[in-house]
């Protein structure tokens, strides 16, 4: 790794994130110039094996999933990445650092920094996925986990008792091992898992906890129950803390998967769940600013369309009109969102 590379990521490692916005752009265009990629992937490698050929055998994850999310934290985006130019860039980034590129290229410079903070016996790993994005996580156990935008997942390692808590929306596909089940902590929910594979929704800001089931067999408790459910493939419940109520129903199970794929489905759901919807998978504020037209029920499935484009449709099939308001710079030189706001025609 040369020396500019190394000092830049000395740099950020070593500052409080969100502070110095210099540095925060100067490393966030180490991964936005395309013609640089065969040498970020060289000293990558060249920087993996020396580390590799060291004699510790230490789990590397919690590193890796620190630094994933790090490159990923809001407060880079809304820097510099906020132009047209920049959200294009920064899609382009978020597909190498889906695959681990940057957190293995600084994996030695971090080995040299901080060695005694990154080979601890006991980690918790958290891994975010921002606003606007999708991203794929790779448990210890070699089972995978899809967030949704928005969402969150925490475990601790050693990942020897299998327990971890989502905060979101989250698709699982797990490794089966009888002896240690998976066990997936909700704000409102316990899930214990064999081998299956399962969507949940568990936003600590709803009261509704959803579990839809693909393949295998789960066991679901929500936290003020005695009773445990055992759920089968195209089972789906549903608990509403608010009302203390539980619902199970058969469903198909691959449409409340479809995010996974990058499609937005609205499944009978009211204008203040579609706002929510829409406000995650585009990063957007939006406001309902007449509330008749919450009562309003969608059901539509989108694939690769732009907010503009999905806001024409809702306004062609329904009594909506809205408008849009691009970015604004704040005082303290940020960027707001962008913000919908929709109202009766």
């Amino acid at each position: 790794m040369n020396q500019d590379l190394q000092y830049i990521i000395r740099e950020y490692l070593n500052s409080a994130k969100g502070q110095t916005p210099d540095i925060d752009k100067r490393f966030a265009r180490l991964f936005c110039d395309k013609k640089s990629v065969e040498q970020l992937r060289d000293s990558m490698r060249k920087d993996w094996e020396d580390l590799a050929g060291s004699e510790s055998d230490e789990d590397l994850n919690p590193l890796l999933y620190r630094i994933h999310y790090l490159i990923n934290s809001e407060n880079i985006q809304q820097n510099e990445l906020t132009t047209p130019k920049g959200h294009a860039l920064w899609r382009w980034y978020s597909r190498i650092a889906a695959v681990l590129l940057l957190p293995l290229m600084v994996l030695a410079a971090m080995f040299q920094l901080r060695p005694h903070q990154v080979f601890s016996k006991v980690s918790q790993v958290k891994v975010v996925a921002p606003l606007g994005s999708r991203i794929h996580v790779d448990l210890p156990d070699g089972s995978s986990v899809w967030l949704n935008s928005g969402s969150e997942l925490a475990y601790q390692l050693p990942f020897a008792e299998r327990n971890l808590s989502v905060r979101g929306e989250a698709y699982f596909d797990v490794v089966t091992d009888s002896l240690h089940p998976l066990v997936v902590e909700g704000p409102r929910t316990r899930i214990k898992v064999l081998g299956t594979q399962f969507n949940v929704k568990m936003w600590p800001n709803e009261e509704i906890t959803e579990v839809v089931l693909a393949k295998g067999r789960v066991e679901m408790t929500p936290k003020n129950y005695d009773q445990t459910f055992v759920m089968q493939p195209g089972d789906m419940i549903v608990y509403n803390q608010a009302e203390n109520r539980l619902s199970k129903s058969r469903v198909d199970p691959d449409y409340y998967s479809a995010w996974v794929e990058g499609k937005l489905v609205l499944r009978n759901v009211n204008m203040e769940q579609v706002a929510r919807e829409l406000s995650r998978w585009f990063n957007v504020d939006i406001k309902v600013m007449d509330p008749s037209l919450k009562d309003l029920i969608f059901r539509a499935t989108f694939e690769d369309e732009k907010l503009e484009d999905v806001l024409r449709l809702l306004k062609m099939i329904s009594p909506i009109d809205y408008s849009v308001v691009d970015n604004q710079q704040q005082s303290n030189g940020d960027f707001a969102r962008k913000s919908v706001i929709i109202k009766r025609k």
